[in-house]
């Protein structure tokens, strides 16, 4: 295998600097009892198809920073016995609280968890965020899936960008400043923007070293295939997209959501169905109107939404950050920057889509998808919703700190979504 180096890139950069843990973890219960040996197989492939499952991360004397595959070994595979829900959710939260060791040069930015009995296998995949997106687990979890069904399948490597600048194209490019010094100014004014909006000391500020063991609690429900249905049909008419009326039953809770956005079509690489950090994110800000239509209040959503997936704000961060500008400088002002974004209340709505129309292989006779669920160890703070549907079913899991948000407000958001989506129904 050819040995990969280069530079972290500028979406990559800036995803690093939150610090650690920030891991995506998903978890996936599967039919059938997969081997260590057959799982073993699976991520061989996986990683002579996608070469960003082979890096590990490294400085050198002038703390630039690195991907490299030079010394990587193979993704590590702990086998368990499975014995019940519990315990699953208990070594998902454990992937998500716990940081990749970047010292141990063997290993790469990505583990595994399997549990099995005679019936079922609960497999967890755990990344580094640096290294991947929500769509990006969604291939790999497709191409696995593919390669347990069908372990003898030739493998075509799927090429990532060789080089950092690579990435953004030149329209973009042009207008990131061209010292780290000028970006080094506005994040100094950022800082003073921020205590004076918040009258907060640099002390009550979030960071990556205060995330807190067994700190996430998940709320999940979903709908029915009819409701499902109706749903998706009622947003047709009403000339709104799916993602547009999901944020909106949550702006009478939080009027501020942050969207993450599929870069792959905007980038200066073909990307393709490559696995890799494509993506960024876009914050819309819209108080939901009590006395008007919920339709009326998605209808406007959409509109601000349509205006923030415009390059000028998807780009927005990137064109202010230098990769000049030390590591150990954006993860201080990272959180700060999140803050000012959310009003210091951090919300995002990831939706993945259908992940039936993705190729997802969720009915075989040997190894199909149960269920799944993720979420990212957010040590900012951060509430997430993930949407996706799968089988016809539109499902929501609900992530926060518990450390951060009350359990009875959380409660209480999720149960208001569910019922907004049923009243519309009826």
């Amino acid at each position: 295998m050819v040995i990969m180096k280069r530079k972290l890139n500028d979406l990559e950069y800036l995803n690093f600097s939150i610090g650690q843990p920030y891991n995506l973890v998903v978890a996936l219960r599967i039919k059938g009892n997969i081997s260590h040996e057959e799982m073993r197989n699976a991520l061989r492939k996986a990683q002579e198809m996608h070469p960003l499952l082979n890096v590990r991360i490294e400085s050198d004397e002038n703390r630039s920073y690195w991907f490299t595959s030079e010394e990587v070994e193979e993704i590590p595979i702990e086998t368990f016995e499975f014995t019940s829900e519990a315990k699953t959710n208990e070594f998902f939260l454990r992937n998500l609280e716990t940081p990749f060791d970047y010292e141990k040069k063997h290993l790469p930015l990505f583990r595994t968890v399997l549990l099995t009995s005679a019936e079922q296998t609960d497999l967890i995949l755990c990344a580094q965020h640096t290294i991947t997106d929500g769509l990006s687990m969604a291939f790999l979890i497709r191409d696995l899936v593919d390669f347990l069904n069908k372990p003898d399948t030739k493998v075509i490597p799927i090429e990532s960008p060789s080089r950092a600048e690579d990435i953004f194209p030149s329209k973009i490019r042009r207008k990131i400043p061209s010292n780290a010094l000028l970006t080094k100014v506005m994040l100094f004014l950022m800082r003073i923007y921020y205590f004076l909006k918040f009258g907060k000391k640099k002390k009550d500020v979030i960071y990556a070293t205060d995330y807190k063991a067994d700190d996430l609690r998940l709320i999940s429900w979903n709908l029915t295939e009819d409701e499902t249905e109706q749903f998706l049909q009622l947003c047709k008419r009403k000339r709104i997209s799916v993602h547009s009326a999901v944020c909106t039953l949550f702006l009478a809770d939080i009027p501020i959501i942050n969207n993450p956005v599929n870069l792959r079509e905007r980038l200066a690489y073909p990307i393709g169905e490559a696995f890799g950090l494509y993506a960024g994110g876009t914050v819309v800000r819209k108080e939901y109107k009590h006395k008007k239509d919920f339709w009326l209040n998605a209808k406007k959503y959409q509109r601000k939404l349509i205006m923030s997936l415009r390059d000028k704000k998807v780009f927005k961060v990137h064109k202010i950050i230098h990769t000049g500008v030390s590591i150990d400088i954006l993860n201080e002002v990272a959180p700060l920057f999140i803050e000012i974004a959310g009003n210091r209340e951090a919300f995002a709505v990831t939706n993945l889509g259908s992940l039936d129309r993705i190729g997802i292989k969720l009915d075989t006779k040997k190894f199909s998808i149960e269920s799944f669920y993720g979420a990212i160890s957010y040590a900012i703070g951060a509430i997430t919703v993930l949407v996706y549907t799968m089988r016809g079913k539109i499902s929501f899991h609900l992530h926060y700190l518990e450390s951060r948000h009350d359990e009875t407000r959380m409660k209480k958001m999720a149960e208001n979504a569910e019922k907004r989506v049923k009243d519309l129904l009826n």
